[in-house]
């Protein structure tokens, strides 16, 4: 009896094997998903096809295969407001059940997105600037490989006030929410070394003209600007055309 049981339970064993090989070298087998929230439309089109770009250089050089899986890399289009990023992420995880996802590229967008993305417990990378994700309400399900909104800005403003001893600024950014971190920070660091934000600037993140706003700014001893996308250049021509670039530094973040 012990003879048969050891040779019954040796082909229970050997009949379960091959019965649960296949099945984990076609699991193994599966392609791995990944998905990228970017942008390839409006002002900040250029920094998410870059991101676009980036990554498929990347998969082409490694014959689509990471780790000794084959990718399936979907690419979509938020458009560069939130209520894109949120349709988008829900597509992609709902509809193409995606392992992660990278991206987005604009705060507002990864705010819209971050309790989507816990809720379904999908991990996401993002470069997207936004402070709270990482700190005052972190999401253990994204990962950030780049600095928070101000926290350059935060250098900045100790620089203006301590170095260069500028005493009254004016801000300018683009309404939205990586302007608005971008000038909190430099303004929380130039007001704590000294220094005085006496104005601050909010246009419209597709501005067509800048001349308005420029006009506001007088009687300080710097401007700090935080445009972003193809926007900054397009607020410094403006800047300079008007004369105000040999008479008010402008700093940047």
């Amino acid at each position: 009896m012990t003879a048969k049981r050891r040779t019954v339970l040796q082909g229970m064993l050997a009949t379960g094997a091959a019965v649960a090989m296949p099945t984990v070298l076609r699991a193994q087998a599966a392609p791995f998903k990944i998905a990228l929230l970017t942008v390839k439309t409006g002002p900040l089109a250029q920094g998410g096809i870059q991101m676009e770009q980036g990554i498929t250089t990347l998969l082409k050089e490694k014959n689509n295969t990471l780790s000794g899986r084959k990718i399936d890399f979907i690419s979509a289009d938020t458009g560069g407001n939130p209520a894109g990023a949120k349709t988008k992420a829900q597509e992609l995880i709902e509809r193409d059940k995606v392992n992660v996802i990278l991206g987005p590229l604009a705060a507002f967008e990864l705010l819209a997105i971050t309790d989507y993305v816990r809720d379904n417990q999908t991990p996401l990378i993002s470069l997207a600037a936004a402070e709270d994700v990482t700190q005052r309400k972190a999401n253990p399900f994204v990962i950030r490989p780049s600095a928070t909104s101000a926290q350059c800005c935060h250098a900045m403003g100790e620089y203006a006030a301590k170095e260069l001893k500028y005493k009254r600024a004016a801000t300018i950014s683009e309404d939205f929410a990586f302007g608005y971190e971008q000038m909190s920070g430099f303004q929380r660091v130039f007001e704590d070394d000294g220094g005085k934000v006496v104005k601050k600037l909010w246009p419209p993140l597709v501005t067509p003209d800048y001349t308005p706003y420029i006009a506001q700014i007088g009687n300080v001893d710097c401007v700090f600007n935080g445009f972003a996308g193809s926007n900054p250049v397009k607020f410094m021509r403006a800047y300079q055309d008007l004369g105000l670039k040999g008479r008010i530094p402008l700093l940047a973040g």
